[in-house]
């Protein structure tokens, strides 16, 4: 687990150091904290612990930011100071940057105070890095050869004020095909392409260096056979005893082969994602045709079957002349054509769930819920059903879809507790997973869970339907709608026992 960050604030309002306090904290920062404003308490602050970085007003009454590098100055103290200011013009700024100010940001405005933080800590580690290499190499420069020479996979040379190659280790000459012998004294632009050394390239990234103490870039450099390779280098002015520059360590390493991956990567994921935009047209093309087909089909088929019931029950009339195995057999060929209406009037139904468009609309299934009880009441009286149903169960959806996707569960509760002796419905919510769960619950024949997998598939039934009449749609319909609202739906049951079915919905 990393250790929390040591933040010292220079700032007279202790409102805007809780606001800036609170972007750390959305940035899931862990961080201690310590407001000073004056110069005395600056000092003892600096004296009393190790601080990752200081964050300060621009002016204060007692104590401005200027004042307060000069102090950190003196103290030799490496740490990153940002000037966090109410109102800074743009010539103070500059001036603040060049009296060793890290960056400066508008209290206004705290987009760049994340990524500033980090830069700067990213820095304050890779100068400290920095140091230990420099140490090692201003120690001795024998243990220096020893370090570098060993290493096989970077390259590692050192470079003068000029650009000439003074040291040059094994991990170079693999990399470049160099020897020793024919690379020192010769310019390191050597490495560079035309180009780029018309251009000036390299020997700019010599001045940027000595500015900013050290940079890493990539470039395409040139091996001894002229090909060119993808490279990462880490550039550092190199400094004497009495704090003279006197030139600069180079450290290469060969990064073809991660560029290569890269780029395959890219274009792979470029592929796959016009593969998936492609795959979902053709899906959705699919789509639109089966439901066109479906419904172009079911709408054709009414006619004819409308007329079948028609002529059967004109057939009846005549019934008497017919034998009672013919009889039987007219009563068979209405039932069938009825049955088959039903199952297109479902057929349709079903296509209509993805044709429509979702309207969000707020929902009171509480209500809803009670309406279909009513209608499946007065149809069969007969029936002595109880319903209990929760108050208040509100959602968002579509209206039309979810009242067909609550008349199907709740006619799919009625069918199947008509042999109850004491039949209850149930509706009501709970929470889970932080999601409201709708739930429907019955006290019926239940159902095998082992073919619970089968209870939303069209056609699919787990009773006879001798025993309970049905189009084997209505669940595969519910199913539809609850996914269309980005929700899910599954049911627990046993046989015997009743069986409860469990959704929730997403918004619209």
């Amino acid at each position: 687990m990393q250790k929390p960050l040591k933040i010292l604030f220079v700032e007279d309002s202790l409102i805007d150091t809780v606001v800036i306090q609170d972007e750390l904290k959305m940035a899931s920062l862990s961080f201690t904290s310590l407001r000073v404003e004056t110069p005395e308490d600056f000092r003892a602050a600096l004296q009393s612990q190790d601080w990752d970085i200081i964050f300060s007003d621009y002016n204060m009454p007692r104590f401005n930011a200027l004042a307060a590098m000069e102090i950190l100055q003196q103290s030799g103290l490496g740490i990153p100071f940002i000037i966090i200011s109410g109102s800074i013009g743009e010539d103070l700024a500059v001036e603040a940057l060049h009296k060793g100010a890290d960056d400066y940001l508008m209290k206004d405005n705290l987009a760049r105070l994340i990524p500033a933080l980090e830069r700067e800590l990213r820095d304050v580690s890779e100068r400290q890095a920095r140091k230990k290499v420099e140490a090692l190499l201003l120690e001795s420069e024998n243990s220096y050869q020893r370090l570098v020479e060993g290493i096989k996979d970077y390259g590692i040379f050192m470079i003068d004020l000029s650009g000439k190659v003074l040291t040059w280790n094994i991990g170079a000459e693999r990399i470049f095909g160099h020897t020793a012998n024919e690379i020192i004294r010769e310019p390191f632009t050597h490495f560079f392409g035309e180009e780029d050394c018309v251009k000036g390239y390299p020997m700019s990234k010599l001045d940027t260096a000595t500015l900013q103490g050290s940079i890493d870039f990539e470039a395409q450099l040139v091996r001894k056979d002229g090909k060119c390779f993808s490279a990462h280098n880490v550039l550092t002015s190199v400094y004497g005893e009495q704090g003279a520059l006197m030139g600069f360590s180079i450290i290469v390493r060969d990064i073809t082969e991660r560029k290569q991956a890269e780029e395959e990567n890219r274009k792979l994921a470029q592929e796959l994602e016009q593969r998936v935009i492609a795959r979902t047209a053709e899906l959705e093309l699919v789509n639109q045709e089966l439901e066109s087909f479906i419904y172009s089909v079911s709408h054709d088929l009414r006619a004819p079957l409308r007329n079948l019931v028609k002529l059967s029950k004109i057939l009846a009339r005549y019934a008497e002349s017919l034998s009672l195995e013919g009889q039987q057999y007219l009563t068979f060929i209405e039932d069938c054509s009825q049955q088959a209406l039903k199952l297109i009037d479902a057929l349709l139904d079903l296509s209509r769930v993805n044709r429509s468009p979702l309207k969000n609309q707020t929902i009171d299934l509480s209500t809803l819920a009670y309406e279909l009880a009513e209608e499946f009441k007065r149809a069969e009286p007969e029936r002595q059903v109880e319903f209990k149903i929760a108050p208040g169960l509100i959602a968002q959806g579509d209206a039309i879809l979810m009242r067909a996707a609550m008349q199907n569960l709740l006619e799919n509760a009625w069918k199947y507790t008509a042999k109850a002796p004491s039949a209850v419905i149930e509706f009501f919510s709970k929470q889970l997973d932080n999601k409201t769960v709708f739930c429907l619950k019955d006290n019926g024949v239940g159902f095998d869970p082992d073919y619970s997998h089968k209870l939303f598939q069209a056609f699919q039934r787990l009773h006879p339907v001798t025993e309970f009449p049905g189009t084997g749609i209505g669940l595969a319909t519910v199913q539809r709608v609850i996914h269309r609202h980005g929700g899910h739906i599954w049911a627990k049951g046993e046989v015997g026992k009743g069986a409860t079915f469990l959704f929730y919905l997403a918004p619209v």
